[in-house]
């Protein structure tokens, strides 16, 4: 298959890491194959992905780019291990970040490398499931098991460790004080185990999920291949699902606690929303009860974008998803990853 090269003319934005002339820089896409939605803004290349801008570099199985107009809001890089590269202002050696799946908030500066995750600079690494970079600030959150080793110790890198030497970030709570006009009084019953439901795999390429049964929708993310799902339905070749990882939805900023990581619901059902709005083409998901705690993932305006829960129900392809054979080993998978989910 012929390899397509794109020379976009487009920039990640204000990146406050990067060298000011990365910015300035065209960015360059190449991969085996190129799938381009303009009524949605999504834009997904796949086989051998490469990405350049500068001193940028991201190497991947497949690469998402969502954009709102002519603005990138967010790239997903998939593969058995994703590559991200870029040379900090004022330092020595390049930052270098793995992940079988990294997400990249370009509004606020953030990247998340999920399984296998790790990073290094110079002679420093650190390992986690899940990492959370926010560039800005040029600060970490490691969560789930931990694995760090130092050449030399660096002033500039800000990390700030607990007793046990696990990594963190401080997340300031919102100040108290909101209204309740996205909240409603229904309660939100939702099933751990639907009557009917199968059990299922993401096939080996991945596969983007939506908010209804059509690929020039809403995207909510996209979902790393080996992901157990549950199946509730399946419908002109889609199947409505629940995944323990992967899917993002939104919520008003107003009940949730903190702007980045680990936060708490504070406001009684608040709705979920496809979009950082109430008004269409943004449709209610579900509901979350106060309390329950979420992983925000990035702020947009009065919104705020976090991880969805477990038992929402979002809509994939049929064709990419596989029935799972081994059922004691399904359960495993789905235990492993809610538990991923919930060190979020």
């Amino acid at each position: 298959m012929n390899r397509i090269l794109l020379a976009l003319f487009l920039v990640f934005s204000q990146s406050a890491v990067a060298l000011k002339s990365d910015r300035d820089q065209t960015l360059k896409v190449e991969a085996d194959e190129v799938e381009m939605d303009f009524s949605s803004g999504t834009r997904i290349y796949q086989g051998n992905v490469s990405v350049h801008q500068g001193t940028i570099r991201i190497i991947a199985d497949r690469i998402e780019l969502i954009y709102d107009g002519e603005q990138l809001e967010t790239g997903i890089a998939t593969g058995d291990r994703a590559v991200f590269r870029q040379r900090p202002d004022d330092k020595d050696h390049d930052m270098v970040g793995l992940g079988q799946r990294i997400e990249l908030d370009e509004i606020n500066n953030i990247v998340t490398f999920i399984g296998e995750a790790e990073l290094r600079q110079g002679g420093d690494s650190i390992k986690g499931d899940r990492i959370i970079y926010d560039m800005a600030r040029d600060r970490m959150r490691v969560l789930g098991d931990t694995e760090s080793s130092r050449e030399g110790e660096d002033s500039e890198e800000v990390l700030q460790k607990e007793d046990n030497d696990r990594p963190k970030i401080t997340i300031q709570p919102d100040e108290p004080g909101v209204t309740n006009s996205e909240a409603s009084n229904s309660s939100s019953a939702l099933v751990s185990e639907p009557s009917g439901s199968s059990k299922a795999y993401v096939g080996k390429t991945g596969a983007p999920v939506f908010a209804t049964q059509s690929v020039t929708g809403v995207s909510l993310g996209a979902l790393t291949a080996g992901s157990p799902v549950r199946v509730l339905r399946s419908k002109d070749g889609w199947a409505e699902i629940n995944a323990p990882q992967g899917v993002r939805v939104w919520i008003h900023g107003d009940y949730v606690s903190a702007n980045l990581g680990p936060a708490t619901v504070t406001g009684a059902n608040v709705n979920l929303r496809s979009n950082p709005s109430t008004d269409a083409p943004s449709v209610v998901l579900g509901k979350v009860s106060k309390g329950q705690r979420v992983l925000v993932l990035s702020v947009k305006n009065d919104w705020k974008e976090i991880e969805a829960p477990a038992d929402l129900n979002v809509w994939i392809l049929s064709a990419r998803i596989q029935p799972a054979k081994d059922l004691e080993r399904w359960e495993k998978d789905w235990r492993r990853s809610l538990g991923a989910a919930a060190d979020g």
